[in-house]
């Protein structure tokens, strides 16, 4: 890792020098790129009958953070369950969803999902915060537009692009060995802009063996073709990796909550790749765009002395077209989806006897139509539907263990065979078939220039992802491939209002979200099920006030989230807190200086797989304080400098069947920023 820290360094001072041998260099001749509908992959206004939250640059800039996760719980209240003691990874939470909560949710990178088609969590390290221009986080049941995972909601990223030529550099160090440098490169030539970004980060970890490095760019080139035409590429590549820690025993957390119970052996390697073609074109007839996408990720990991190797490759196309204007028009679109997955699972560390492998590959394939119509400025009515089939091929091959190791100690194996014999029990040969369908109805209306109320109704679902329905991975399920595992589905209905003044915003979504089967690992059966019905009834309140010189913020989430059929019913969904949120205050001391003080909280909730809310200690509620300085020293440079749990708050964001993951203790980053 320090080489790849010399080598940012490096490159750092190369494009330190181009860009102000490129500022000497302008003249009048140089073409500005500008695209003012780029980018604007919906081809619509984003839909007003749902809770919207808009991370735009500048937005990112003042949060100070550096990554996604914790930049999606500082500005958008969404939570995360780190498991390593580091807000940079984990699982993120939105609508009241427990384990598994990050498949409920579609994350998009310039149009393309990187949802993986198993329970893997998101690679954030293949997406850099210093490469993001804009984040919209819209909440509730967007199946309609966007399909699978899009339960609770979709997290929409835009990554910047080149236009004048610029470069951005940025370095912090922080405790806990904690050290990131990011260094971002724009620039245009007639009608083509490119832009590269590059960054690299190391830290120790505040646990033992939780130590995380990482190395990942983020590339673009755009052409424009001309007036109405674009053509887009965006590549992005990762390098990571990541120890586990694992869980402590309540007693111990409190103890010592920087203490891991393992040996330092739990990790994963993982390299990424994503890359993206767009095609946008505008007509007087309407829009329409088409976006081709590739995304690879190759992880090797040791976990509980299980080793393996895991390949995964998706494949997307997904044209889509408007016909009309933004105000009124009928939009359509098809999406096709092809993920595979090739495992090899080893009896030994040394990788070199294979104890069972795989191959998955699932195909989706959907259509749908959506309509608004706008009547009199004041009212739109818009409404959709979308139909998806799911083929998912199942390969799996377990071999029996008595027969893979030549010898036992020092004495031969008699049973040993080679090539060994497939157990039957384990191994599975099947294609799985799967349909689901999604239906929106919205209806928003202007009460005034600075009032909106809106309400809607969607019919929601998801797949199952490859490892909840298959059990290949090395933890054996007791049925291997279970096809009667059903997608969840229900309905989610929701109204609110917004209201806005430009001094003052406040804005309150109130959402009642019926499954009629999710999914969930049920530990008696040792097989993931259709627990059964379950019920979610919530609000999301934000309020801000914005003085040029001051200001304050908050941002809640007030939730009921409970089984409402079955063995459970009544009972609460574990991992779901009743309500989370923050307060943010900010002043300008200075035209240079800019202070801000951030306090949330998270109250208790149920352990993971307490499903009776009585088998296991109650998790804890917590809050936490944030503070944060930035110094502008020149309009081209600025110094930073936060502290993250304030007041040493010893907490766990999740825990699973007695076992608890402490959050990182108090902390420390001192950065520095310049804008060329």
């Amino acid at each position: 890792m320090p080489f790849r820290i010399r080598f940012f360094a490096a490159l750092s001072v190369v494009l330190c020098v181009y860009a102000d041998a490129s500022a000497y260099g302008e003249t009048n001749d140089v073409v500005i790129i500008s695209a003012p509908r780029l980018d604007y992959l919906d081809l619509m206004s984003v839909n007003p009958a749902a809770d919207v939250t808009v991370i735009d640059r500048e937005m990112i800039r003042q949060a100070g953070v550096s990554s996604v996760p914790e930049l999606l719980q500082t500005e958008a209240n969404l939570l995360v369950r780190g498991e390593g003691g580091s807000g940079s990874r984990g699982q993120l939470s939105m609508r009241g969803f427990g384990d598994n909560s990050h498949v409920r949710m579609l994350v998009l990178v310039d149009g393309h999902k990187i949802n993986p088609p198993d329970m893997a969590q998101m690679d954030w390290q293949n997406v850099p915060v210093s490469s993001i221009e804009r984040i919209e986080v819209v909440r509730g049941g967007q199946n309609v537009l966007y399909g699978n995972h899009a339960l609770a909601g979709v997290i929409k990223i835009t990554t910047k692009r080149g236009g004048r030529t610029a470069v951005d550099l940025s370095e912090t160090i922080g405790s806990f060995g904690y050290l990131n440098g990011s260094v971002f490169f724009g620039s245009s030539a007639g009608d083509v802009d490119w832009s590269l970004s590059i960054n690299g980060t190391e830290y120790s970890g505040y646990r033992e063996n939780s130590s995380s490095d990482s190395l990942s760019f983020s590339s673009s080139a755009g052409w424009f073709m001309n007036d109405t035409d674009v053509l887009t590429l965006r590549i992005s590549g990762s390098d990571s990796f990541q120890q586990f820690p694992g869980p402590l025993s309540y007693e111990d957390m409190m103890s010592d909550s920087g203490q891991s119970d393992n040996s330092g052996d739990q990790f994963a390697e993982t390299l990424s790749g994503l890359a993206a073609l767009l095609y946008e074109s505008e007509r007087e007839w309407g829009a329409g765009r088409i976006n081709f996408g590739l995304n690879t990720r190759s992880i090797e990991s040791s976990i509980s002395g299980q080793y393996a190797r895991h390949c995964l490759t998706g494949l997307s196309v997904a044209p889509r077209i408007r016909l009309g204007s933004e105000d009124d028009f009928l939009l359509t679109g098809v999406d096709l989806f092809y993920d595979m997955v090739d495992v090899d699972n080893y009896y030994n560390e040394e990788r070199t006897i294979v104890e069972s492998w795989a191959e998955l590959s699932r195909m989706t394939a959907a259509s749908y139509l959506f309509m608004q119509r706008t009547l009199a400025d004041q009212t739109i009515l818009s409404g959709g539907a979308r139909i998806e089939y799911a083929g998912t091929d199942n390969v799996y091959t377990h071999y029996r263990q008595e027969h893979l190791l030549p010898f036992l100690g020092p004495f031969p194996n008699p049973d040993y065979q080679n090539p060994a014999d497939v157990d039957e029990e384990r191994s599975f040969d099947d294609l799985v078939e799967k349909y689901g369908w999604a239906a929106e109805l919205s209806v928003n209306h202007a009460l005034s220039e600075t009032i909106d109320v809106f309400g809607g109704y969607d019919r929601v679902y998801r797949y199952p992802t490859l490892d909840e329905a298959a059990s290949y991975q090395g933890y054996p399920l007791s049925d291997p491939l279970n096809s009667d595992l059903d997608p969840e589905q229900g309905n989610n209905f929701e109204i609110g209002g917004r209201y806005d003044n430009d001094r003052w915003i406040a804005s309150v979504t109130f959402f009642y979200l019926m499954l009629e089967n999710e999914i969930i690992f049920d530990s008696d059966a040792e097989l993931n099920v259709n627990i059964g019905a379950t019920r979610r009834l919530g609000a999301e309140l934000f309020a801000s006030w914005d003085k040029k010189m001051c200001g304050l913020s908050s941002r809640w989430t007030v939730l009921n989230a409970r089984f409402s059929d079955g063995e459970y019913k009544n009972k609460r969904v574990p991992l779901v807190p009743g309500i989370h949120g923050n307060i943010r205050g900010w002043v300008k001391l200075t035209d240079r200086l800019r202070c801000s003080v951030d306090w949330s909280y998270i109250s208790g909730q149920y352990q993971g797989n307490d499903f009776g809310n009585e088998s296991f200690r109650r998790m804890d509620a917590y809050d936490l304080v944030q503070m944060q300085a930035a110094y502008s020293v020149t309009d081209k440079a600025s110094f930073n400098i936060s502290v993250q749990n304030l007041f040493d708050e010893n907490y766990a964001p999740s825990a699973f069947s007695g076992g608890f993951y402490p959050g990182a203790g108090r902390s420390f980053r001192v950065g520095m920023k310049v804008h060329f």
